[in-house]
């Protein structure tokens, strides 16, 4: 017990539990033969623990946030009673709940339990309840108390009870603690006194903590198989990637589709701004009905895109339980992934939409372009050079030879030269200029498509992470699992109690 110091004296730690209005006060009172817990109209409201102890002996090494403020001690001088320190804990069905974890608090402290019940209330339900989950960590004595109103048969399925609970020849006796000492009548309560007295002895000791630590290091073992089996075997969450991704393809083309109609809407209102449209950078998450005006496209990722996701990781979670996987971290770690799509989706289609509007159409259409536009002013500058050249050179041929000079056919030919070296370019430049909203609508199909597709990865990576941690996890399990094995290790005193001890302590496996 970590309740005393390494090397001193170790007493056998023997605690009164039971329900309210029992006598478990006024039997630590009897035993301590002075008025150790209060009792009654006296008995605090507050929860506390009475401790009666030799005065040689000195509690420490609790934890720190051990509630010692609740605990009332008293010490005496009896070497006979040195053996031993009683302790009254809290009525364990009280209304307050704090009485109830104070006994969780002290119950890994205790050596023997003494379950004190009165005639009638000995099927207390909470004080049953934590007998069967704590029966194994402590050696038990069972005490009818206020027997002056007991009846044999009360006493014959109170034993039979406790047969059922996994005692074998349960110890119970019968007490009366009335007061004046006069008025009570014949009980078992110097057996009581005896009987623990014969505990205290360093052998019996020595087999109860034996025991104990045998049965704590079943329930730790058969704890971590439970959890073991919980965590699931095989490849784990990595095993789920295929599926994720057969579920995420069937979920990114059900959203590439359904956000189409949106998407158009949201380039067309891009292309029917004003001439620079950046200017005024457009919110693709404000629903329409957040703006009077008549060009603010719908809400590009809505409810509807959420479900489908929502659909998709539901489904996923749903497979990892058919697995035997754990669904819960799963569930709520793709939650918090998920609930970042709509935002990423949104992020990523107004950059791509933008840089394709700063750079629209593809490479071989800007080359293209470009040429045209060059095509557009060189071609008619050379028509116009040659009409130049042949204007001059028919000037001079008729002075010089009293040629005819240019007619009106050749007027009009050029014209028609000049007029087709320009338009044949600039028709080609125009045709093949890409439109804003075309250039708007290619913008966000991409960034929507990348946004999707960086989720799946994001999924998987996230796959990657859960079995990792589940993996230290099962690790740190099996460590311990192998560590709990080697330290119990046979016992003979303990697999043979006395037959004292082996009234004293519960045969039923513990559960909890």
């Amino acid at each position: 017990s970590t309740l005393f110091e390494p090397g001193t004296h170790r007493p056998l730690v023997a605690a009164f539990f039971g329900g309210t209005g029992v006598g478990k006060s006024s039997l630590l009172n009897r035993l301590a033969g002075r008025a150790v817990a209060r009792t009654g109209v006296e008995r605090p409201t507050s929860r506390e623990v009475s401790v009666y102890l030799h005065e040689s002996i000195r509690i420490a090494n609790l934890p720190q946030d051990f509630p010692m403020d609740q605990v009332r001690i008293a010490q005496h001088p009896d070497d006979a009673r040195r053996q031993i320190m009683w302790v009254d804990m809290p009525d364990i069905d009280s209304v307050a709940q704090a009485n109830r974890a104070l006994v969780l608090d002290w119950l890994p402290h205790i050596d023997v339990l003494v379950y004190v019940v009165s005639p009638e209330r000995y099927r207390d339900d909470l004080g049953w309840q934590l007998l069967r989950t704590h029966g194994r960590d402590h050696a038990w004595v069972f005490v009818l108390n206020q027997w002056d109103r007991g009846l044999e048969v009360q006493y014959d399925d109170f034993r039979q009870l406790l047969s059922a609970g996994g005692f074998v020849d349960p110890i119970v006796l019968r007490t009366d603690c009335r007061e004046p000492a006069d008025t009570r009548g014949t009980d078992d309560f110097s057996v009581l006194q005896n009987l623990l007295q014969e505990v205290s002895a360093v052998h019996l000791m020595r087999q109860l903590e034996s025991r104990v630590a045998q049965s704590r290091f079943a329930a730790l073992e058969d704890s971590l198989q439970r959890v073991m089996a919980r965590l699931g075997d095989g490849g784990g969450y990595l095993d789920l990637v295929p599926s994720w991704n057969a579920l995420w393809t069937a979920a990114q083309s059900d959203l590439m589709n359904g956000l189409e109609w949106p998407m158009r809407i949201t380039a067309a209102t891009f292309a029917g701004r004003d001439a620079n449209p950046l200017s005024r950078p457009l919110d693709l998450a404000a629903p329409a009905s957040e703006s009077p005006s008549h060009s603010t496209p719908p809400t590009l990722w809505d409810a509807w895109a959420d479900g489908r996701v929502a659909d998709a990781v539901s489904q996923l979670v749903l497979d990892a339980g058919n697995r035997g996987l754990p669904p819960l971290p799963l569930k709520h770690s793709l939650a918090q992934a998920s609930d970042a799509l709509g935002r990423q989706v949104l992020n990523r289609g107004q950059l791509l939409l933008r840089q394709a509007l700063a750079l629209p159409g593809n490479s071989l259409q800007r080359l293209t372009l470009k040429c045209m536009g060059f095509l557009s002013v060189v071609l008619p500058l050379g028509a116009l050079g040659w009409a130049s050249v042949q204007v001059v050179k028919g000037y001079y041929d008729s002075a010089t030879r009293h040629l005819d000079y240019l007619g009106t056919d050749f007027a009009v030919h050029s014209l028609l030269l000049i007029a087709l070296a320009w338009l044949l370019p600039w028709f080609a430049y125009t045709r093949l200029k890409p439109s804003i909203e075309t250039s708007a609508l290619r913008g966000l199909r991409a960034g929507v498509h990348e946004a999707l597709s960086a989720h799946e990865d994001n999924i998987q990576q996230e796959l990657e992470r859960l079995e990792t941690r589940r993996r230290g996890l099962l690790n740190a399990a099996d460590a311990l699992l192998e560590c709990s094995r080697a330290a119990r290790r046979p016992d003979v005193e303990a697999d043979r109690p006395s037959d004292l001890l082996r009234r004293m302590l519960s045969q039923e496996r513990r559960t909890g």
